[in-house]
């Protein structure tokens, strides 16, 4: 969508609607409830300035009783934290469980006393067939993984933080007022997106929700909700939200989620939607 908002517009929005979605409760009582951050740096997060510490925005979250995982997975997304590098490959072929427990064995084999002259090898030989078994079932467990469940890339149809499994969406692009678009004091425009159902369940009764409610008195106007129509796996879908610039000259950027009737999000860790305008008089 563009240049679009920096990640710290877009996360003090997200915090903002988070806070409404709370009941819109004074940055002083916030503090109360979290006793570790002031109020001051409680406004300072939804100002959109500088992007906030992760402790501040824990705090945000936790004084809106919000889930704090899903807000960290979410703070990462947005600052560009890398992913946890990848567990190093067993270049013994074995399990990685497996060489742990080989390593804890101890360094000379006990003498067994007996007649049967290969009696000490008979361990070695039960242990490195318990562990050849051990190695097979975790390769063939690893094969009907590979096969089951399919690999979380762009345009799969896994999104592992969708409330109902196997739903997913794609944003194709904006069809009218692009990003940056200039508009007059008061002057109405109608904004579309194209969107694209790229999950295996069918889109019905979903709406695109603003972020923001209650809306800021003097900011831009729009409905609250604009129902997404009816839309198949695959499919793509236009939708449409009338919206009229604010009293004043300024920048105008309101972030839309896919919610249901009673306004729960389908996709709570994905980015918004959004429009963004500049306001001239």
């Amino acid at each position: 969508m563009g240049d679009g908002p920096s990640a710290a517009e877009v996360l003090s929005a997200e915090l903002a609607a988070l806070r409404a979605r709370a009941g819109n409760p004074s940055f002083r009582k916030m503090a109360d409830r979290s006793g570790r951050i002031s109020h001051t740096t409680l406004h300072e997060a939804v100002r959109g300035t500088r992007f906030p510490s992760w402790d501040t925005t824990r705090e945000f979250v936790r004084a809106c009783d919000a889930d704090e995982q899903q807000w960290r997975r979410r703070w990462e997304e947005l600052k560009g934290v890398p992913p946890e590098p990848a567990a190093p490959e067993n270049t013994a072929g074995e399990p990685a469980d497996v060489a742990i427990v080989k390593t804890a064995e101890p360094t000379a084999e006990p003498v067994l006393i007996s007649a049967d002259p290969v009696a000490p090898e008979k361990p070695r030989r039960r242990r490195k067939y318990a562990l050849a078994a051990v190695a097979f079932v975790v390769v063939l467990l690893a094969a009907v993984a590979a096969i089951v469940v399919p690999k979380l890339t762009s345009g799969s149809l896994v999104d592992v933080g969708a409330r109902i499994p196997g739903d997913n969406s794609k944003f194709l692009g904006d069809v009218t007022v692009p990003d940056g678009t200039v508009i007059h004091v008061g002057e109405t425009v109608q904004k579309v997106w194209e969107l694209q159902n790229t999950g295996s369940v069918s889109w019905h009764q979903r709406y695109l929700q603003r972020m923001d409610l209650p809306p800021s008195p003097g900011s831009c106007r729009t409905p609250d909700r604009v129902l997404i129509g009816d839309t198949p796996p695959g499919d793509h879908v236009m939708v449409s939200v009338p919206l009229t610039a604010s009293p004043a000259p300024g920048r105008c950027w309101i972030g839309w989620k896919m919610v249901d009737a009673s306004g729960k999000e389908f996709f709570s860790t994905r980015r918004p939607v959004y429009v963004l305008v500049t306001v001239v008089s």
